[in-house]
């Protein structure tokens, strides 16, 4: 008996936000949002095929999402930045000071 089902893999040649390092790159050049929105019009673009092969008002809703979700993306790049915030614990020194 064979499986029907599929694996899917997306494969993409860009860095992918995967580790601490990335993340900190993009929020300090302030380009997080717009990193954000070009991954998800490659993702778009990725399914392509399986989205044409869905019913019409499926495939303009998934279409519709995805242009909504990229312009909101955008919104947000042309508009806010992002700020790391500390954490209430690291607020305070604890210990002696140095000259202590």
């Amino acid at each position: 008996m064979t499986s029907l089902a599929k694996k899917y893999r997306i494969r993409s040649s860009v860095k992918i936000l995967k580790d601490v390092n990335s993340v900190k790159f993009h929020v300090e050049n302030d380009d997080y949002f717009g990193t954000a929105a070009t991954l998800v019009h490659l993702l778009r673009e990725q399914l392509v095929e399986q989205i044409k092969k869905a019913p019409a008002g499926e495939k303009n809703l998934i279409n519709k999402a995805f242009k909504n979700l990229e312009a909101d993306l955008v919104l947000l790049q042309k508009n806010y930045y992002i700020k790391t915030k500390k954490k209430a614990n690291h607020k305070t020194a604890k210990g002696k000071l140095k000259s202590q």
